[in-house]
């Protein structure tokens, strides 16, 4: 079972800062237009993937969330640094989360 969420962010440029240091992590397993895969290499999943985040438009990007995963939250955290972004839970903009509730890591 996947989580999904729309990131919103305020500046274009800093989405794609994000997915330029997302494709060039260690964890980048697959990309095509507008989206990079990750995976945990520390779990032992049988996904393609972990993580898939999509460009959804200038401003905003899709998230998806497999497993939860304590190396690509501390990746996307790293990726967000000094970038302001929203994340809301199904899309819904009356149910924003933080990033870590979003990828299911508890304390």
């Amino acid at each position: 079972m996947s989580y999904e969420y729309s990131l919103v962010f305020d500046d274009p440029s800093a989405l794609q800062r994000v997915i330029e240091r997302l494709r060039t992590s260690q964890a980048h397993v697959e990309e095509g237009e507008g989206v990079v895969c990750l995976k945990d290499q520390k779990q032992s999943t049988l996904a393609v993937y972990d993580v898939r985040f999509t460009r959804f438009e200038s401003f905003s990007a899709w998230l998806e969330v497999n497993f939860s995963s304590l190396e690509l939250y501390e990746l996307f955290s790293t990726s967000l640094a000094g970038s302001n972004v929203r994340c809301f839970e199904d899309g819904n903009l009356d149910d924003e989360v933080t990033l870590r509730e979003a990828f299911r890591i508890k304390n």
